[in-house]
């Protein structure tokens, strides 16, 4: 696939609800936990991870947006919960499937639904390059 439409069909699948989400969707998604994901970590740290067999080379790592810590990480799925910036598409529980947070740098991170258990999610920074950082940062600053 070419790097267009790569990005057209990022595009066409990660797609911002409007409008965000209202008290009682926030309430209800306060029950989601962040869960990590190894491939987005070059140390793992104190996450409790596995490192992965096959690791991805084009992954985005949260150690190089400053994401260190899992308590780092889980304030910001707090936060993201908080603003309810979430996706159009939900799971079949009713979950969406992605999460959208800007940190006071201005570093988007996406949490993608999925886990070990249901109702978890797994976090990585967005590159600036990603048609999405801006659709996100627009956005969140609204």
């Amino acid at each position: 696939m070419g790097r267009r439409a790569s990005q057209i069909r990022k595009q066409t699948f990660r797609k911002i609800r409007v409008p965000p989400l209202d008290e009682a969707e926030r309430s209800r998604l306060e029950r989601a936990v962040y869960e990590g994901s190894p491939y987005h970590k070059r140390n793992l740290g104190d996450f409790d991870l596995t490192p992965p067999a096959a690791p991805r080379p084009d992954a985005t790592l949260c150690d190089e947006a400053g994401i260190t810590t899992r308590t780092a990480a889980a304030a910001l799925f707090e936060r993201a919960i908080e603003r309810g910036l979430v996706s159009e598409a939900t799971t079949h529980g009713g979950f969406p499937k992605q999460i959208w947070v800007v940190d006071e740098r201005g570093q988007v991170f996406e949490a993608m639904y999925g886990g070990s258990r249901a109702g978890s999610y797994h976090g990585y920074p967005i590159r600036m390059t990603d048609p999405l950082f801006l659709a996100v940062t627009k956005a969140w600053n609204q």
